[in-house]
C-alpha cells in the first residue's frame, strides 16, 4: 500500500478547500505570493527524496517568497491566510524530501483525486513492535484525534468563519500529524485505528471548512450588517405617544414616524433572523460602542430592541386611541347635556352670566378639539374616523344650540321689580355709582331690591401674642392682648345696570349699600359707600 506524504496531505486539504472557494487577493503582495505557491506546488508535484537538490533548491524560492508575504498591511484577511498556510504546508513538504532517510516515496497525485492522506511508516523490516508506553500512547493519541473531530460539530454557525480558529485548527492537525510519525508500526491494530481517526478528522475539518465558506458566502459581512440594523433603529425611534389635543400636522408627524420605525424594526427583524443561524458570533467583554465586534449577545440584544419596538408602536396608538374614545364618550354622557337648558326658565342664568358663557365656550372648544384629534389620528393612519366625525357634528349642533338659547334668554332678561321708590335711597344708591373711586362707569335706572333702610352689627376680634412659655408638664401657655371692634351700620340693596368697559354689553349688578357708625380703624364713618357689588345677568339696552 502506497501511502501520500504528510506534508503533501496537507498541501492536498488545503488547495481543495480553500482554492475552490478562494478569496479575491486584499493586496498586489499576496497575489504575487499566490501566484508564486502556485508555481510552487506544481514544481513540487512528483517530487521524491532522490530528488533532495530540487527539493532544496524550491526550498529557498519559496522561503524568499513566503518573507515577501510578511509584508502585506493585510494579514487579518482570508486571501493572506489562504497563501500562508499554503506556503506553510509546502514548506513543510519540501523539507521532508530534502532531508536524507526519508520514508519511501509516495504515489504521484492530483490535487482533485488525493488518495490516501495518513502520514507514512518507516520501512516495515526495520519497524520494531509498540512497547507498553508507546501503545498507552497511541490510544491517548487516537483519544484526542477522536475528541477533536467529535468538537466540530456541524449544526450552526461555523467557528471557521474565524480566521484564527481555522488557523489554530490546522495546528492542531499538524501536531497529531507529527505524532504519527512517530509510529510507522503499520500492521499494528492501535496505530491503524489512530491513523484512521486521523483522516476522519482531516476530512471532517475539510467539511467544516467548506461549510464556513458556504456561510459566509451567504451572510456577506455580518459585522457590518450588524451596525447598519443598530445605526437605523437609533435613527428611526419610537415616537413617543401625542398629548390630546393635537393638531392635524402633530398627528401626520406621529404617523409618519411610527410608519418609518415600524419598517425598520420589522426589517431588522427580518435580518436578524436570516444572520443569527448563521453567523459565527463568539461572546466578548467589550461592546460594539467601545469598538468590539458584534457578538451573539447582542444579537439577542437588537432582536429584543426590534420586537420592543414593535410592541411600543402597538402600544403608543392603542394609548391614543382608548384616551381618544374614553374622551368621546365623556363629551357625549357629560359635555353635551350640560349646557341643554330652558332659556325661560329658572335656570336662564347658564346664558347670561359673563362666567358660564366664558365656561360653555371654553368647554366646546376643548371638545372640538378633542374629537378634531381622534380624526386626525384616524385619518393619519388610514382608518375609519366616522365615528369621532359623529362627535364633532354633535358638537357644533350642541354649540349652535347654546349660542341660540342664550339670544333668547338675553331678549327675555329684564330688571327686578321696585321693592322700594324711596327718593332718599335712590339717591343715596345715585351718590354710590357716581363716585369715581368706584369706577362703575356708565350706568342704567336704579331699581331698589329692599323696601327699608336695616341696621347691622357684627364684632370681630383680634389676639396679639406677647409672650409663649411650655410648662414643665409640657403645656403650651401664651400671653397677650385681645382687641375686639364692633361694627354697626346701616344697609340697602338696589340693582342696577352697568356699561361693560370697551364693549356694548351690559350687566345688572347687585349692591349694597352701606353706613357705618362704629368700626375698625379703616372703617370709613358716618358715610354712605359701596358694600359687596356682584356682576349679574346680561341686558340689552332695550330691556331696560
Amino acid at each position: 500500500m502506497t501511502f501520500l506524504r504528510p506534508g503533501l496531505i496537507l498541501i492536498l486539504m488545503l488547495t481543495a478547500a480553500l482554492t475552490a472557494h478562494a478569496a479575491e487577493p486584499a493586496d498586489s503582495t499576496i497575489k504575487n505570493a499566490l501566484a508564486d505557491i502556485a508555481r510552487f506546488e506544481q514544481q513540487s508535484q512528483g517530487l521524491t527524496p532522490a530528488r533532495a537538490a530540487n527539493a532544496k533548491r524550491i526550498l529557498r524560492l519559496l522561503e524568499v517568497s513566503h518573507e515577501r508575504l510578511q509584508s502585506s498591511a493585510h494579514q487579518s484577511d482570508p486571501s493572506w491566510q489562504e497563501a500562508d498556510q499554503r506556503f506553510t504546508a509546502l514548506k513543510t513538504h519540501l523539507q521532508q524530501l530534502s532531508e536524507p532517510g526519508s520514508a519511501a516515496p509516495p504515489a504521484t497525485p492530483t490535487a482533485s483525486a488525493p488518495v490516501a492522506s495518513t502520514p507514512p511508516p518507516a520501512a516495515a523490516s526495520a519497524v520494531p513492535a509498540l512497547v507498553s508506553g508507546q501503545r498507552v500512547q497511541v490510544k491517548k493519541l487516537i483519544r484526542d484525534i477522536t475528541t477533536a473531530r467529535e468538537r466540530l460539530g456541524g449544526d450552526g454557525p461555523s467557528p471557521f468563519q474565524d480566521a484564527q480558529e481555522v488557523s489554530a485548527r490546522q495546528k492542531g492537525l499538524k501536531q497529531f500529524e507529527e505524532a504519527l510519525t512517530r509510529y510507522p508500526q503499520l500492521d499494528d491494530p492501535d496505530v491503524q485505528t489512530a491513523r484512521a481517526a486521523y483522516e476522519q478528522l482531516r476530512q471532517a475539518l475539510s467539511a467544516e471548512f467548506q461549510r464556513a465558506r458556504e456561510q459566509l458566502a451567504q451572510l456577506g459581512d455580518a459585522q457590518q450588517r450588524l451596525a447598519t440594523i443598530e445605526a437605523n433603529s437609533r435613527t428611526y425611534p419610537v415616537p413617543a405617544a401625542l398629548t390630546v389635543p393635537f393638531t392635524q400636522t402633530d398627528a401626520a408627524a406621529w404617523a409618519d414616524a411610527a410608519g418609518k420605525a415600524r419598517t425598520v424594526a420589522e426589517h431588522n427583524l427580518k435580518e436578524l433572523q436570516a444572520i443569527a443561524p448563521l453567523a459565527y458570533l463568539p461572546n466578548n467583554p467589550g461592546t460594539p460602542q467601545t469598538g468590539s465586534p458584534y457578538d451573539a449577545q447582542d444579537v439577542d440584544r437588537l432582536q429584543r430592541n426590534s420586537q420592543a419596538a414593535l410592541q411600543q408602536l402597538q402600544q403608543g396608538y392603542e394609548q391614543m386611541a382608548a384616551d381618544l374614545t374614553s374622551r368621546l364618550t365623556q363629551i357625549e354622557n357629560d359635555v353635551l347635556p350640560r349646557f341643554r337648558v330652558d332659556p325661560s326658565g329658572e335656570r336662564a342664568w347658564i346664558y347670561l352670566q359673563k362666567e358660564s358663557a366664558a365656561e360653555a365656550d371654553r368647554t366646546f372648544a376643548d371638545a372640538l378639539a378633542q374629537a378634531r384629534s381622534a380624526v386626525f389620528l384616524e385619518q393619519s393612519l388610514g382608518r375609519d374616523a366616522s365615528a369621532a366625525q359623529a362627535v364633532i357634528t354633535k358638537i357644533e349642533q350642541a354649540r349652535q344650540a347654546f349660542a341660540d338659547n342664550r339670544s333668547a334668554a338675553l331678549s327675555a332678561s329684564r330688571l327686578p321689580e321696585a321693592k322700594s321708590r324711596n327718593k332718599e335711597m335712590l339717591a343715596i344708591a345715585k351718590k354710590i355709582i357716581e363716585n369715581p373711586k368706584y369706577e362703575f362707569g356708565d350706568y342704567g335706572p336704579i331699581v331698589l331690591t329692599t323696601g327699608e333702610v336695616v341696621e347691622r352689627e357684627r364684632k370681630d376680634s383680634e389676639i396679639e401674642i406677647d409672650d409663649a412659655d411650655i410648662t414643665l408638664s409640657g403645656e403650651l401657655k401664651m400671653s397677650g392682648t385681645q382687641t375686639t371692634w364692633t361694627y354697626k351700620w346701616k344697609e340697602f340693596k338696589f340693582a342696577v345696570p352697568l356699561k361693560e368697559a370697551g364693549s356694548d354689553d351690559w350687566h345688572v349688578w347687585w349692591i349694597t349699600a352701606k353706613n357705618f357708625s362704629s368700626g375698625g380703624s379703616r372703617t370709613p364713618l358716618n358715610t354712605w359707600v359701596s358694600g359687596e357689588a356682584t356682576q349679574g345677568n346680561l341686558i340689552l339696552r332695550k330691556n331696560f
